[in-house]
């Protein structure tokens, strides 16, 4: 199928007609994307359907669109405070109480340009150079770029993909005197695992007990499907009282990743402060626009309508991609608990992760990303990681040509079971 026909293609199902248009295949339009999500679609030629960045093809919530142009409206454009708004900060304090059970003051949150940046952040507050930070393997690159960037030194501890859990053991054991933090990412980028209580609980008190910081990225705590349910670390009482910066942001709750807008939970004002000033080294480059802020207030006081029905957009669409990966001769994919992304397994193919994705790239026409260690760390070789936020009928033309392109590879790989 052409891809300038592909949004013209009926809604599939009385499931996603119950959700109404928000999510129907319509409401991806590919010429425009190409002109507007320059790392997704428009760093594709125009015959490649991208399924690399984790950035949905969808519109985010009306409300937040109404807000930015009602903030527009009257021509005034000026500096805004580092800081944030006071507003922002309680609103955000007040869901991170009734939603994620983080009981947070106003002055512990700090609004950050987008969750990278509160990573960064996080890190430079509490590494530096001969520290050791340690972190999941696989996870997203943004780890370990900023402790590269601190100076510290990463130290792998494996996840298991086959099961996509952390042994709390295994993390303890790798702690040293140079141990300056502990990183956690929940769900977790890109096995898609929603840690247990039981494995958080454990990890907090080890940390506690040592007085190891951890940072929490928890960006994707929204996109978790039923049963799952995500626990917050902060939200938990250890004996231990580990120091937990919680890092969050409305990229993919919302859609809204161009918005730029993260936050950190710090575990208390102190703390809350001394990243401010972290973050004051950037200067002016670090303040968040006016207009971002009203967007982001929009979609926390009225964007959870929208988030629900995405949520069941994104349950359909994963369901639908798992059952068809793991048709597919040589290619083992898990069900994830959260995220919009898939890890699937394809060493059995007999091409390693760097060449499925090149080969994916030039015979089927899609594009992916390769399960290497400049993306996700060494532990992430013999997968590739799939986005699926996006329409059912995008999906279906992107994995019917990835099925043609895999089944002709060798006899060995189709001989061996998904």
């Amino acid at each position: 199928m052409p891809l300038h026909d592909i949004s013209r293609t009926p809604s599939h199902g009385a499931a996603q007609e119950a959700m109404g248009a928000l999510f129907d295949d319509a409401r991806v339009r590919p010429a425009l994307l190409r002109n507007r999500s320059h790392i997704r679609w428009g760093a594709c030629p125009p015959d490649v359907i991208p399924l690399t960045a984790a950035e949905p093809d969808f519109p985010g919530p009306r409300v937040v669109t109404d807000a930015m142009i009602s903030a527009l409206a009257d021509g005034y454009f000026p500096y805004a405070s580092p800081e944030g708004l006071d507003e922002l900060r309680e609103t955000f304090a007040e869901v991170a109480r009734d939603r994620y059970g983080i009981r947070a003051r106003p002055d512990h949150v700090v609004p950050a340009p987008g969750t990278a940046a509160a990573l960064w952040g996080v890190v430079h507050l509490l590494c530096g150079a001969g520290d050791e930070c340690i972190l999941p393997d696989p996870v997203d690159l943004l780890f370990g770029q900023a402790v590269d960037a601190a100076g510290a030194r990463r130290v792998h501890c494996p996840v298991d993909k086959n099961t996509g859990q952390l042994d709390p053991d295994r993390l303890a054991a790798l702690i040293t005197p140079r141990t300056a933090l502990i990183c956690v990412c929940n769900p977790h980028n890109p096995l898609g695992t929603v840690f247990p209580e039981d494995t958080l609980r454990a990890v907090a008190e080890t940390a506690g007990r040592h007085g190891i910081p951890v940072l929490s990225d928890e960006v994707w705590n929204e996109i978790v499907y039923p049963p799952g349910v995500h626990v917050s670390m902060a939200s938990l009482d250890t004996a231990a009282g580990p120091r937990i910066h919680t890092v969050t942001g409305l990229s993919k709750t919302f859609a809204l990743p161009g918005l730029r807008m993260g936050f950190v939970i710090a575990p208390n004002a102190g703390e809350a402060g001394a990243l401010r000033r972290i973050f004051r080294r950037l200067g002016a480059a670090y303040s968040l626009t006016p207009f971002t802020q009203a967007g982001a207030l929009a979609a926390l006081r009225h964007g959870w309508p929208w988030r629900d029905a995405f949520l069941a957009h994104l349950r359909e669409m994963r369901d639908y991609c798992v059952a068809r990966l793991n048709a597919m001769p040589g290619v083992s994919c898990r069900r994830p608990d959260g995220t919009f992304v898939l890890f699937p397994e394809v060493s059995a193919t007999g091409l390693d992760s760097r060449a499925m994705g090149a080969f994916l790239l030039a015979e089927a026409r899609v594009a992916v990303v390769a399960g290497t260690t400049e993306w996700f760390g060494p532990g992430a070789e013999g997968n590739i990681r799939i986005s699926y936020a996006t329409s059912r009928a995008v999906l279906e033309e992107a994995l019917n040509r990835v099925e043609r392109a895999v089944e002709g590879l060798s006899p060995r790989a189709r001989a061996v079971p998904a």
